[in-house]
């Protein structure tokens, strides 16, 4: 044990120094990115703190899966396993999954531009192609609005044009 402690704990303590700089950078950097994006007057203060602190967890959030991806790689060459097959097969995966995936993966990326737009806001009348209603929620996957009779779920990635009646 001591042995393997002095010929593995530099290397042990690096990865270790790596994995958290890595977080406390990436929570760094995205925060300074949010802060600059939702810089706002004081009647929509509130409003953009929600929608930057949801903006924000979610991009913290895939960061951090991507540092554990990264450090568990790392591991895995520390301990002299050939990681090139893994990445190999990890990258034919993503892309299986990818496919599979496209329109949630657009519904998301849509709901992201609707947010960072400010496009609409819960309490906003809306009509997004023939549905007309409330904005109930907002999602990064869909929008749900609510009319006298129904109520309405719309994928993001399906919106192309939006009226909004709140705004002026």
């Amino acid at each position: 044990m001591i042995n393997f402690i002095k010929i593995y704990g530099l290397n042990i303590f690096w990865i270790i120094v790596l994995f958290f700089f890595g977080k406390i950078i990436l929570k760094k950097i995205v925060r300074a990115i949010i802060k600059k994006l939702f810089e706002g007057s004081n009647e929509e203060k509130i409003i953009l703190k929600k929608r930057a602190k949801t903006i924000e967890n979610i991009i913290i959030k895939i960061g951090n899966v991507i540092i554990y991806i990264i450090i568990f790689l790392m591991i895995l060459n520390f301990f002299r396993v050939n990681i090139g097959p893994i990445l190999a097969g990890t990258g034919i995966i993503g892309l299986a999954i990818s496919f599979g995936a496209q329109s949630l993966i657009k519904d998301f990326i849509s709901g992201l531009f609707i947010l960072i737009e400010n496009q609409y806001a819960i309490g906003d009348k809306i009509k997004i192609d023939d549905k007309e209603g409330e904005v109930i929620k907002i999602t990064l996957r869909s929008t749900i609005l609510r009319n006298e009779k129904e109520i309405i779920f719309i994928p993001n990635g399906l919106i192309k044009t939006v009226i909004n009646f709140s705004q002026k």
